[in-house]
């Protein structure tokens, strides 16, 4: 009936998953450079959350952005001062 070719498996699974990287990398980055004392002021733990983007992947970045990300960013942005 209906069979999957190099064709659809690059779009149904290879686009998506380059996709999902590049947001991981991007997010861990981003976590990376805030410094320090702007984790400790969000009340946030920046090893557990960098540690944990690297240990679940996606999952651990899909909690980054929920849960400390806006604080973080209420405290000053997420980018280095």
């Amino acid at each position: 009936m209906f069979s999957i070719g190099p064709a659809e498996l690059v779009v149904f699974l290879l686009i998506p998953m380059l996709a999902l990287w590049i947001w991981w990398f991007v997010m861990l980055i981003e976590a990376l450079r805030v410094p320090g004392h702007r984790w400790t002021a969000a009340g946030h733990n920046q090893v557990l959350y960098v540690v944990g983007m690297f240990v679940v992947g996606w999952l651990g970045t899909l909690l980054y952005v929920l849960i400390p990300r806006k604080d973080l960013k209420a405290r000053g942005g997420t980018a280095a001062a």
